[in-house]
C-alpha cells in the first residue's frame, strides 16, 4: 500500500496562522494524525505546495512529503509579498499529475474532492466529496471524476451520497459503489485558551461561516425578539465570510443596536474555539445546507444543548437527538425555542447520553480504521 495524499487544497490563512480551523482541513488532519498513532503513517505521502511545505513539515512530521514547486510562481508569490498565490497553477499545468505518476504510488486519495481540487491522473483515485454545493451553484463542468471507472467515490452521509446519485443520474449500480464513511470528530477539547470577554458571562453560540447558506439572520432576529428577556450574549464565529452576507449582519446588528449583545469573531484559534465550545449555555445553528454537520454534533459532545434545523444532512449527523426548527426561516418559532431552552434547568443526565453515542458513532480512530479497510484494496 502507497497512498498519495493531497493537501494543496488547505487554506492560506491555515497556514499563516498555523491553525487547522477549516472543516475540510481539520477532517484530514484528524484522520492522517490516527494514521501516525496506527503507525502506518509509511504507507502515505502528502503532497503539499511549495509555501506551505513548512506548515506540513512541523504538523505532520511523521509522513514523507511531497513539494510541488515552479520558481516563477515563487518569484511572483515572493514579488507581491505573498498576495498573488497562483499555486493553483501547480496543478493545471500538471506538476500534480507529474508527480503523482512519477512516485510509483497505488492510488491517490482526495480528501477534499471537488471540481478545483481534483486532477486526472492514470492512477485510481479515491475520492472523498463532503457534498456538491458547488455543483447545484456553478454547474456540473469538472465534476467528471464522479463517473470515472478509475474513481472510487466516499461520501460523509447519506444525504450527500443521494444528492449526488439525483444530480448526476447515476444507475443503482453506481449508487451502491459509493461507500459513505463519515466525519471523524475529536471528543478531546482541553486545550484551551480563555476569551476574556466571556469570563462569567452566558451566551449563545453559533459556529459557521458567514456565507448565505449558513443563514445566521433568522438568528440574529430571534436573538433581537428575546434580547430583553434574556442577559445572554450571542457570539457567532467563522471562518470564512461572504463580503455580502457579512455586511448584511453587521448592518442588522447596528440597526438594532446589538453591538453590545452581539459578538462576531473571525479566524479565531483552534485553542479559542475549543473554550467557545465548552462553555456556551446554548448552541445554535440555522444552516441551510451542509453535507455533514460538524459543529451542532462537537457541540453537543461538549453537553451544550442543540438547537438546529433538518435541512440536507443535519439531521442524520444528529441523529435526531437535538432539538429542530420546523422552518429555518422562521425567526418567531426559533426565539420561543431559545426562551424555552433558557429557562428550562439543564439535563445533564440526557446531555451525557447525547455526547456519548456521538463519541461512539465519530470516533476518529474508528473512521481512521474504516479508511485504511479502503485503501488497503489498492
Amino acid at each position: 500500500m502507497n497512498i498519495l495524499v493531497d493537501c494543496t487544497f488547505f487554506g492560506h490563512e491555515e497556514i499563516k496562522k498555523n491553525s487547522i480551523f477549516l472543516s475540510t482541513s481539520i477532517f484530514t488532519a484528524e484522520i492522517l494524525n490516527n494514521f501516525a498513532q496506527f503507525g502506518i503513517n509509511q504507507y502515505f505521502t502528502l503532497v503539499v505546495t511549495y509555501n506551505h511545505a513548512q506548515f506540513f513539515k512541523q504538523n505532520f512530521p511523521q509522513f514523507k512529503i511531497i513539494t510541488l514547486s515552479f520558481f516563477p510562481l515563487r518569484l511572483i508569490n515572493t514579488l507581491s509579498l505573498g498576495k498573488i498565490k497562483a499555486t493553483k497553477y501547480l496543478k493545471k499545468w500538471g506538476f500534480f499529475k507529474r508527480a503523482a505518476e512519477k512516485g510509483k504510488f497505488d492510488a491517490i486519495w482526495f480528501p477534499y474532492c471537488s471540481d478545483y481540487t481534483f486532477v486526472k491522473t492514470s492512477l485510481p483515485s479515491v475520492c472523498t466529496v463532503h457534498n456538491i454545493f458547488r455543483v447545484h451553484k456553478n454547474g456540473m463542468k469538472k465534476w467528471d471524476f464522479i463517473t470515472r471507472k478509475n474513481c472510487e467515490i466516499v461520501t460523509v452521509s447519506d444525504f450527500t451520497k443521494d444528492d449526488i446519485a439525483k444530480t448526476f443520474s447515476l444507475t443503482d449500480e453506481q449508487k451502491n459503489k459509493i461507500k459513505k464513511i463519515t466525519n471523524p470528530i475529536s471528543h478531546v477539547f482541553t486545550e484551551q485558551t480563555e476569551l476574556p470577554f466571556l469570563k462569567g458571562k452566558t451566551y449563545i453560540l453559533n459556529i459557521n461561516a458567514y456565507t448565505a447558506k449558513k443563514n445566521q439572520l433568522p438568528l440574529l432576529k430571534a436573538f433581537n425578539i428575546i434580547k430583553d428577556k434574556t442577559d445572554a450574549l450571542l457570539v457567532l464565529c467563522g471562518s470564512y465570510k461572504e463580503k455580502t452576507t457579512f455586511g448584511a449582519i453587521t448592518e442588522f446588528i447596528e440597526r438594532n443596536n446589538l453591538n453590545e449583545r452581539v459578538i462576531l469573531l473571525y479566524h479565531i484559534q483552534q485553542n479559542e474555539l475549543n473554550y467557545l465550545l465548552t462553555h456556551a449555555r446554548l448552541f445554535i445553528s440555522t444552516s441551510m445546507y451542509e453535507g455533514f454537520g460538524r459543529t451542532p454534533v462537537e457541540a453537543a459532545i461538549n453537553y451544550i444543548p442543540v438547537i438546529t434545523t433538518k435541512e440536507t444532512a443535519i439531521h442524520e449527523a444528529t441523529m435526531g437527538l437535538c432539538t429542530y426548527m420546523e422552518n429555518p426561516h422562521d425567526e418567531n418559532e426559533l426565539s420561543r425555542l431559545i426562551l424555552k431552552e433558557l429557562s428550562t434547568p439543564q439535563n445533564f443526565e440526557k446531555l451525557q447520553k447525547i455526547s456519548e453515542q456521538f463519541i461512539k458513532n465519530y470516533s476518529p480512530q474508528k473512521i481512521s480504521e474504516e479508511y485504511t479497510e479502503l485503501f488497503l484494496r489498492y
